[in-house]
């Protein structure tokens, strides 16, 4: 197994628990966030028949569960209807410079205010996903994983988490506000992040949506792509192709 994907299973292994649904899935459930996608998946291997798919379907709507959400290391051959995303992991090389990013000497790094986060997260978070669910999911994840805040001028204007273990720090969730970005923020909270694990001898890595241009940023800071992750999701039941 890569080291990243060791990485990835230890986080969801602390906010969900896995067991074998069948010959193709692997569920994974957090009842203390029911409605977080990412954790009440089934992970695959292989090609999941209809049938498959069907049990799936019927064990969400058991639980009172509106969505489906499937994931893995190789694309479906048949997404039987659902959305499909990729999701590029990237790591920073050991060796990799890092002097010559471009970094804003009036951001300072720090913990974050938990309510300033909360507000942030609400900011960004909020119109997407709801009130409701993005403060209980910020709540959640910051039992189990660091926060680091970006601060201009006494001002929360970035932020992010990361988790360490096995020589790897993985990040990911970066956010930075609207009014502020183009001015190094981003890099600034990368920089001192990677400057952290590095002193402790571990190696940084991170997801970008394939899709998104953050990785072409992350790519000229030096960070490699190593791997992918394909998620298919429905979240409208009606539009699934079983037949």
């Amino acid at each position: 197994m890569l080291p990243t994907r060791k990485i990835d299973e230890q986080i969801s292994l602390l906010f969900s628990v896995p067991f074998v649904f069948s010959e193709h899935l692997t569920k994974r459930e957090d009842n203390q966030l029911r409605d977080k996608y990412d954790h009440n998946a089934f992970s695959y291997t292989g090609q999941p028949t209809a049938e498959e798919i069907r049990k799936a379907l019927d064990y969400q709507k058991a639980r009172g569960d509106n969505f489906l959400k499937l994931d893995g290391y190789a694309p479906l051959d048949d997404s039987f209807g659902m959305e499909p995303d990729v999701t590029w992991t990237m790591v920073l090389p050991k060796d990799a410079s890092i002097d010559g990013w471009k970094i804003n000497p009036d951001v300072v790094v720090q913990a974050p205010d938990w309510e300033e986060l909360e507000q942030h997260e609400l900011k960004y978070y909020g119109p997407l996903y709801g009130e409701s669910f993005t403060v209980r999911n910020n709540r959640r994840l910051r039992e189990k994983l660091t926060y680091h805040g970006a601060y201009w001028g006494g001002k929360l204007v970035g932020s992010c988490y990361t988790y360490s273990a096995d020589g790897y720090t993985c990040m990911d969730s970066l956010v930075v506000d609207s009014g502020h970005r183009h001015r190094c923020v981003a890099t600034t909270l990368i920089q001192a992040i990677v400057k952290d694990a590095r002193s402790q001898g571990r190696v940084v890595f991170l997801h970008a949506d394939a899709d998104d241009t953050p990785k072409e940023m992350y790519a000229r800071m030096g960070f490699q792509m190593v791997d992918r992750q394909y998620e298919y999701l429905c979240t409208d039941f009606s539009t699934l192709k079983l037949d």
